[in-house]
């Protein structure tokens, strides 16, 4: 029984040994490579943030005060179709002064955005009559990051295959097979931010002109070949 138990052992430990050298041979010729591709891209879309504020003794009042400015201000954004109106963050707060209560704060923030950046300008100038401005940022849309993305991934992958095949033929192999490989396409970029003096724009004449700049689009490659 002693001398089966050994015999086992040892052909478990042959099998494994076996397996392990067939394991390196398979990724003896494998060789890691990566390959990127960019594009400066134009943002095509503004977005604006803006924001009513009361302070006061009386919650109830207050709060009918914002309400009252955020639907007059979205009763009149209905009339631009291009521009989208979103309702965010709705807050009251207390004001203290050593550990007393001594009024209330009640304020409400709207986000609008539009790729008609001189219209959705002009608007926000109109709205700071009764809005304060918060900030403004810039990005590229939803739809030109995805088309701009596939061309990028088109060419990323046609420079990961050059590279392999610069590969190949320096080390004197026939051709190569991939083995693994990974797409890292852009995802939601941090968006520039412009915050602006909310007086100097409200007592403007003139709708303030914004440069809405650009942004690096970058689609990356990585993977594994094996040369045959």
């Amino acid at each position: 029984m002693q001398r089966r138990n050994c015999f086992f052992i040892l052909l478990l430990t042959l099998v494994f040994s076996s397996a392990h050298a067939d394991g390196s041979v398979k990724n003896y010729n494998q060789i890691s490579l990566d390959a990127s591709s960019s594009a400066e891209v134009d943002n095509d879309t503004m977005t604006v943030s803006m924001y009513v504020l009361e302070e006061g003794s009386r919650t109830p009042e207050l709060v009918n005060k914002v309400n009252t400015k955020i639907n007059r201000a979205l009763q009149n954004l209905k009339a631009y179709k291009s521009i989208k109106v979103r309702t965010q963050n709705y807050s009251t707060s207390p004001v203290y002064n050593k550990n007393q209560i001594i009024a209330w704060r009640v304020r409400q923030s709207i986000q609008l955005e539009s790729k008609d950046m001189p219209l959705l300008s002009k608007v926000t100038g109109d709205l700071q009559t009764q809005l304060k401005l918060d900030g403004i940022s810039f990005d590229v849309s939803r739809e030109k990051r995805q088309q701009q993305t596939e061309v990028l991934i088109d060419q990323a992958i046609a420079a990961f295959n050059k590279r392999a095949m610069q590969v190949t033929k320096k080390l004197r192999h026939d051709g190569y097979k991939i083995v693994t490989m990974r797409v890292s396409a852009p995802a939601d970029f941090i968006r520039y931010r412009q915050r602006s003096a909310g007086m100097a724009m409200a007592e403007a004449k003139v709708a303030p002109v914004f440069s809405a700049g650009d942004r690096t689009l970058t689609v990356k490659v990585s993977g594994t070949i094996e040369l045959e």
